[in-house]
């Protein structure tokens, strides 16, 4: 019953002083009054005025001598009837109990109608019908579709009753059903005066909170699709305890399957206050999908990441790639039942080995020509290849030179991976581009999950302007860990509570007996062939990593680089009687008309010669910049910036640093070149449009730069490896020209 769910509101008194008006009252007889009885509370007291005139009707046929016989065959089909109609009821569900109630008042129909309402010793048949009639109502007000009829007229009275207390004066209850935790109200808002976004946008919640006595997060309203409705929910019940997860609990509310499917949704937690699943998509019809899950520490990333691992490594057309090089304890005990893996803050070269990895699947799915569908569908002898990442901040977000090589990896993976069944799951502390990478990552995300935050705009940096409609998640949970909003981006969301899943025991229980399975063989010989048979073995194995080096390369130091020259490059010679050189007699003519127009222009080199000459001066001016170490780190920082920097920004950030001497965009134009010039930055884009950038090796190159000795303090430390950059000076020069105009250009 609704009214056993909901306690006690406490409500002003409504009430007027009519006393003195008194109201003329309506003149009914007995039998007048009695129907108004019934009429007043059809519901409930209807059945009672069927059982009495069932007592009526049963000594009127014994009166009048009519058969009883005909009864019984009634009895029985009614009896079939009533038991089949019971089973198919939604909710609680007693057909027993409805068939015996209908059984017993067939019987004891027929049989008053035989021998007499008052016959037997005593009037047996009366005390039988009497206890036949309590049986029936009994019955009755047991049914669901009876409870829900009563419990829908009921909220109609209280809905009139409170609705004007609610600021909603004027609307209708189109729709009640009673939830778990409370209850739960559709509202027709046309008879407001008021459009449903803006009874949405005030303060409704807080005010329907204040009279119910209960806290404003317990209360949530919003707006369904159809316009001219809100939907009012409220929770009487703690909504946030916790739930044991279903293989750990011998009595699961929901219970999952041993064995998993990617290409169902993967339930992760409940709703408590529907029981509907919380679930994540990780492939459907369009193709794998790119998850992102955003909460604060302590708001249960770690958990919800541990129930996601728990259905993907369940499922036998998935193979998972889980990258967590922070602490990664967690991430230790889910690697056994991982196809392959890197845990902790000595694995970021292999994280970034492990990405590349993913882009040559993606490279060999996509060539592939096999197959009539444009879009991968899992199945156990090709996987979807789903990458795990935790803690987004420390894989995406350092600017050296390894966390620049990750995010290019990052971004073509989830640009490109989805129809070729490679998906990503990627936790963090934020949704800022700084923890993701860049705004493309950002961009291609197709779910966000939402948990504890500290401030409202953490939600819209995840989900952009989006999240002003979503509920706060820094009140929505009480403060509770591992309450989730999972949103689609396209304006559906769902909130619920992941599965208590933070013992690493419970893990171990779970991972016991899971393997990750092997990807089609074609495709590990495609991997083996781009990447290494070696590699490929290390990057699958569990055993701790240790970077690779590439041919030829020793633990030795570097040796110093070549010292700069200015001299160009060896001009080509021609003999007499060569004639390969057939822009001789132009250049004499064009030298004779510049001669001739009184030019003082050295036109006795070739235009090769001439670039050549001004490269070299290029260089000598820029081993001439000095470069302080503060204004080498503040270069560097600004360089691997997702966005670049320019030459004004430089500049202007020169100034305000407090390098008055000497700065000017020409200044500052020369120290970006010398970084080029290292190999430390790089100009991308022409004219207006071109930033510099830090400059990005590719995996192998920087495996072998950075050496087997002091991988992790190198990757950590961004003037260490602006200075490393520095001593491997490049060989090869870059073509550009000064600066001029407004803007930056090669």
């Amino acid at each position: 019953m609704r009214t056993s769910t909901r306690p006690q509101a406490h409500e002003p008194d409504t009430t007027t002083n009519d006393s003195a008006v008194e109201q003329p009252r309506p003149r009914w007889g007995l039998l007048g009054r009695a129907a108004g009885w019934v009429q007043a509370d059809h519901l409930r007291r209807g059945p009672l005025a069927v059982i009495a005139g069932t007592y009526g009707a049963a000594a009127g046929a014994h009166a009048l001598d009519l058969p009883a016989w005909p009864g019984l065959p009634v009895t029985v089909f009614a009896t079939l009837g009533m038991y089949m109609r019971a089973m198919n009821l939604p909710g609680e569900q007693k057909p027993l109990l409805t068939a015996f109630a209908t059984a017993a008042g067939g019987l004891w129909l027929s049989a008053a109608a035989q021998w007499g309402v008052t016959s037997g010793p005593y009037g047996l048949t009366t005390w039988l019908g009497a206890a036949t009639g309590a049986l029936t109502y009994y019955a009755y007000r047991r049914d669901p579709a009876i409870k829900t009829a009563i419990a829908w007229e009921q909220a109609k009275i209280d809905w009139h009753r409170k609705a004007h207390l609610y600021g909603l004066a004027g609307s209708h209850l189109v729709d009640w059903r009673e939830t778990r935790l409370g209850e739960q109200m559709e509202i027709d808002t046309v008879g407001t005066g008021r459009r449903a976004s803006q009874i949405v946008g005030g303060d409704i919640e807080e005010r329907i909170a204040e009279i119910e006595g209960l806290k404003t997060s317990r209360v949530k309203v919003r707006r369904p699709d159809r316009a001219g409705r809100i939907t009012v929910s409220i929770r009487y019940k703690d909504p946030w305890v916790e739930l044991p997860h279903p293989l750990l609990d011998p009595t699961p509310e929901i219970p999952l399957p041993p064995v998993a499917d990617v290409r169902e949704p993967a339930i992760i937690g409940m709703d408590p206050e529907t029981g509907r699943p919380l679930e994540i998509t990780a492939w459907d019809e369009e193709g794998a999908k790119r998850i992102f899950v955003v909460a604060t520490t302590g708001g249960g990333k770690t958990v919800l990441l541990s129930n996601a691992l728990e259905r993907l490594t369940a499922a036998d057309n998935a193979w998972v790639i889980l990258i967590n090089v922070s602490k990664g304890k967690e991430a230790r005990r889910w690697r056994r039942a991982c196809g392959a893996s890197a845990c902790g803050p000595a694995e970021r070269v292999k994280a970034l080995r492990l990405l590349e990895m993913a882009r040559h699947i993606i490279d060999y799915r996509g060539a592939a020509e096999d197959g009539d569908e444009a879009t991968v569908e899992p199945q156990p002898d090709q996987k979807a290849v789903i990458v795990v990442v935790d803690e987004t901040d420390k894989l995406l977000g350092p600017n050296d030179r390894i966390g620049m090589a990750t995010r290019r990896e990052f971004e073509y993976l989830t640009g490109t991976g989805r129809s070729e069944a490679v998906g990503v799951l990627a936790v963090g502390l934020r949704g800022t581009v700084s923890n993701l990478g860049s705004g493309d990552i950002r961009a291609n995300i197709d779910q966000v999950l939402v948990g504890k935050v500290n401030r409202r705009s953490e939600m819209q940096h995840a989900v952009g302007e989006y999240g002003l409609t979503l509920p706060d998640m820094g009140r929505y949970g009480e403060g509770h860990a591992g309450v989730i909003l999972a949103t689609d981006m396209s304006g559906h969301w769902s909130s619920g509570r992941t599965w208590r899943l933070d013992k690493l025991t419970d893990i171990d229980r779970l991972v016991e007996g899971r393997h990750p399975g092997e990807l089609e063989p074609g495709l590990m010989a495609y991997l083996r062939d781009k990447m290494g048979a070696d590699l490929v073995d290390a990057l699958l194995s569990t055993e701790p990593w240790e970077p690779r080096r590439t041919a030829g390369s020793t633990s030795s130091p570097r040796p110093a680089p070549a010292a700069p020259t200015t001299e160009a490059p060896p001009m080509p010679t021609y003999h007499d009687d060569d004639d390969a050189d057939p822009g001789a007699a132009a250049r004499e003519k064009a030298r004779a008309a510049l001669a001739a127009a009184g030019s003082t222009l050295d036109t006795s080199l070739t235009p090769g010669e001439r670039r050549a000459l001004a490269v070299a001066r290029r260089r000598q001016a820029a081993e001439q910049t000095e470069i302080e170490p503060e204004l080498r780190e503040l270069l560097v920082g600004m360089l691997g910036r997702p966005d670049g920097t320019t030459v004004r920004e430089v500049e202007a950030a020169m100034q305000a640093a407090g390098y008055e001497r000497g700065v000017s965009k020409t200044g500052a134009w020369r120290c970006l070149d010398r970084l080029r010039f290292e190999n430390v930055a790089e100009l991308r884009g022409k004219g207006r449009s071109a930033r510099w950038y830090l400059a990005v090796p590719s995996p192998d190159e920087l495996e072998a730069g950075l050496g087997i000795e002091g991988v992790d303090d190198a990757a950590d430390d961004v003037e260490r490896l602006a200075e490393e950059a520095a001593e491997r000076a490049a060989e090869g020069l870059i073509d550009g020209a000064e600066p001029s105009g407004d803007g930056d250009r090669e």
